[in-house]
């Protein structure tokens, strides 16, 4: 039986502010409008997720700065505009959900590397290190969330807009706990099997495991909480499952840690992983189970690879 007290996936994701769509409780939308939204939302992301990140070079936006900020204004623009528009107020919430996404990989272009060359130069650690990499992330982590945690505050969402808070934490963390201790374990047992050096395993298993929850709560927020809430209004609840999906899978496809013979493959588990967190997440009401299922998939990755 549903717990009356708990509110549903739509509305609670979806609490009107000055700043969010008078259709807070959904759009009617016929099939062939939402359908060209959802592709528009996906273009969207397109160009944050994939051309305005500075993780790999596979186009040469990834290292201009000019393009990030002037796709940053582009969405800053758009949300004044829809703003103001009786029928544009709905998608005011989503514009601005983009150009926090986007802001972020401006904040890194320009302040990640300075800031991890202080923090290495007063540490001594490198980013050859495991310790080292676990600096380098949480400067990006810092640097990616500001800008997020600032404009929900500042259009008066809140950070339970994020979904950060406890939700239906029980299943929640449960699910997390789960699977995180299901891929370690198998992680372990590939390594043992093969010909893998289990002594320096578990000598950098805490870092890995600090890398990887720290990644993933970014992740989770950058790419799922942040806009799962904002589309769900006007595409649905499948809609946003798809969209974010969709985006984090084509964003990975990309990486350039993946060969690129194998990154079609590569971008379905991710894509197939972030329904499952998406889902999760939906389910839920919460980011915290999802991240921990996010940064078990991360530390197999690690173990098993050996970063």
């Amino acid at each position: 039986m549903q717990d009356q007290t708990r509110p549903s996936p739509v509305t609670a994701m979806a609490t009107p502010t000055r700043w969010s769509s008078p259709y807070a409780d959904g759009i009617r939308l016929g099939r062939l409008r939402r359908a060209r939204l959802l592709a528009l939302f996906l273009i969207c992301g397109f160009l944050i997720f994939s051309l305005g990140v500075d993780y790999h070079a596979r186009f040469w936006t990834n290292k201009s700065g000019a393009y990030k900020v002037g796709v940053s204004v582009v969405f800053a623009l758009a949300a004044l505009v829809l703003r103001k528009s009786e029928r544009g107020r709905a998608y005011g919430p989503i514009a601005l959900a983009f150009l926090a996404a986007s802001l972020t990989n401006v904040a890194t272009w320009y302040l990640a590397a300075p800031l991890q060359r202080r923090l290495f130069s007063l540490t001594g650690l490198s980013v050859a290190t495991a310790q080292g990499m676990v600096v380098g992330k949480l400067v990006d982590v810092v640097l990616r969330l500001t800008p997020i945690v600032a404009l929900v505050s500042f259009t008066g969402d809140g950070l339970g807009s994020l979904l950060v808070g406890r939700g239906n934490w029980r299943w929640s963390l449960g699910i997390g706990a789960l699977a995180l201790g299901n891929l370690l374990a198998t992680a372990i047992a590939v390594v043992a099997g093969g010909s893998g050096d289990l002594g320096a395993v578990f000598a950098n298993l805490p870092w890995w495991l600090a890398f990887s929850l720290i990644n993933a709560v970014m992740e989770e927020i950058w790419f799922r909480s942040l806009f799962l809430g904002r589309l769900t209004p006007v595409i649905g609840a499948g809609g946003a499952l798809w969209v974010t999906s969709l985006t984090f899978g084509i964003s990975h496809t990309f990486a350039a840690y993946i060969d690129p013979a194998s990154a079609l493959v590569f971008g379905i588990i991710v894509l197939t992983l972030g329904l499952a967190w998406a889902l999760l997440m939906q389910k839920t009401q919460t980011i915290w189970g999802s991240v921990l299922y996010h940064a078990a998939a991360d530390t197999f990755w690690a173990v098993v690879a050996g970063f």
